[in-house]
């Protein structure tokens, strides 16, 4: 299968969608999430977050995908899932807290994943 290629719009380089690596995204979200997490540095948690907000944009793109795809009917789950991830993204560290922040875009890969899992999506 060929890879989608998406333009940004921009003089940037369309944006590679080929299968996205879910358990990577779940394994980053996991490191922020689990009670035993070690808070990284704050060098560390920069990189983390950036990381984290790269998952988020990629989700949330595949996800408004496979909602465009299905029979065009919308799933107000997955697009409420969209709708607070880009709140997130939005939003920024300055209302809660470098740490906090990255803890929701954390949440919001979890959830996006589980609804591309939940519309069919393989990992």
């Amino acid at each position: 299968m060929e890879p989608t290629m998406v333009s940004s719009g921009t003089s940037a380089p369309p944006i590679d969608l080929s299968p996205l690596d879910i358990e990577t995204m779940l394994g980053a979200a996991d490191g922020l999430l689990t009670g035993s997490a070690v808070p990284p540095d704050v060098e560390g948690l920069d990189c983390l977050t950036l990381q984290l907000r790269g998952h988020v944009d990629l989700l949330i793109i595949e996800l408004e995908q496979c909602v465009r795809q299905d029979d065009g009917r919308d799933d107000p789950r997955a697009l409420a899932g969209i709708g607070e991830a880009r709140r997130r993204l939005a939003g920024g560290p300055s209302a809660l807290g470098p740490m906090r922040h990255a803890q929701c875009l954390a949440r919001s890969v979890v959830a996006l994943c589980a609804h591309l899992e939940r519309l069919g999506v393989s990992r």
